[in-house]
């Protein structure tokens, strides 16, 4: 996410006044969704709609866990990360796709990346204390051990999907490390908006804007006739002041990825939640995040991981080479004491306003 840690910034989805705190009544009709999921809270509107999608919105947000998430007992992914054996496989019905489609986008993105994007980070991340356990201090020895379990090369881990007379049959996963172990929470959240989205188009909606943990997706026009806009935070201190910018993204995603509010404090010094998949430590660099503007959520959400972990000029280098995939950037950074910004042209063009601080 561009703005520090935007991350949880977009969560607060700037809808171009929308009817709370609008200046001027909504022009259309409108209905919102909103609750709490995956470890934060989602935001649905939908404009120009007269129909329910509480339900089954929240049926796409329980299945999602029950595939992926590794804070539900029993989940899919869990059952995967426990599974430790290299002489089989762990075979599976992947009724929805959600896992296969979360693998796949995981892998384009770590090949495209050489590893910076890496799901296999999990025992990192346990280690770092930003998964299922509190850690303490974090020795060289635990690094080397944890990094001898990660690495997504299909050496490693890989899936398979088995088919019987072209009609999918099942899921197989093969380990070649028993201890490869999945963490596709740099994704998951994005696909979820990427899942909910392509629910609601299937139903007819045509302007709509959902939002979860601060990943978005907009569609046609908001309650006031007008472009979605999606204000982004400004990282100053600790709490959020005011907004870094305002964006209208036209029919594209966005999603944030920042270390400003996410960390762990050892000795004093601040730890980013960002893992380098290579060092097996916390990034360590002037980005404080980084948001990236895609066609997918999933991917903007991939690649806002990514970025986050390769640091400015990586990621800068990695844009001029890779323009074939169509993203735009939003880079927030810190030079000498002062916030800097790396914005790309097309994100450029769409940078609406800059907001003042809320008094």
């Amino acid at each position: 996410m561009v703005i520090v840690i935007i991350a949880v910034a977009m969560a607060s989805c700037y809808q171009n006044k929308t009817s709370e705190n609008a200046e001027t009544p909504p022009l259309l009709p409108f209905r919102t969704i909103q609750g709490e999921a995956q470890g934060t809270t989602y935001r649905i509107t939908c404009v120009n709609d007269t129909n329910d999608f509480t339900i089954p919105v929240d049926s796409i947000l329980k299945r999602m866990d029950s595939d992926l998430s590794l804070w539900v007992d029993n989940s899919l992914i869990r059952r995967i990360n426990d599974f430790s054996r290299t002489d089989t496989v762990f075979a599976f019905y992947d009724s929805t796709k959600f896992f296969s489609v979360a693998f796949d986008i995981s892998r384009e993105v770590w090949q495209r990346t050489d590893g910076a994007f890496d799901p296999t980070v999990y025992p990192l991340v346990e280690l770092w204390g930003f998964g299922l356990s509190n850690a303490g201090e974090v020795n060289d020895t635990e690094i080397d051990t944890a990094l001898a379990s990660v690495g997504f090369e299909p050496s490693q881990i890989d899936m398979i999907e088995l088919e019987s007379g072209y009609k999918y049959k099942e899921t197989q996963i093969r380990k070649g490390n028993p201890t490869s172990k999945l963490d596709f929470n740099g994704v998951a959240q994005g696909y979820t908006v990427d899942v909910i989205a392509d629910y609601l188009s299937q139903q007819g909606v045509e302007n709509y804007m959902v939002e979860l943990g601060g990943e978005v997706m907009c569609r046609g026009l908001n309650p006031q006739g007008e472009p979605w806009r999606i204000g982004l935070d400004k990282p100053e201190g600790l709490i959020r002041d005011g907004l870094q910018a305002v964006l209208t993204p036209g029919n594209r995603a966005l999603a944030t990825s920042g270390s400003y509010r996410k960390y762990r404090e050892i000795d004093g010094k601040r730890l980013s939640h960002a893992i380098d998949p290579k060092t097996g430590r916390p990034v360590e660099h002037s980005v404080l995040s980084v948001t990236v503007m895609a066609s997918s959520c999933a991917v903007a959400d991939a690649y806002a991981t990514a970025f986050l972990v390769m640091g400015l000029e990586a990621t800068s280098e990695f844009l001029g080479q890779n323009q074939d995939l169509g993203l735009e950037v939003y880079v927030i950074y810190e030079e000498n004491g002062t916030l800097q910004t790396l914005v790309s042209p097309g994100m450029e063009n769409m940078i609406s306003a800059v907001e003042a601080p809320a008094q």
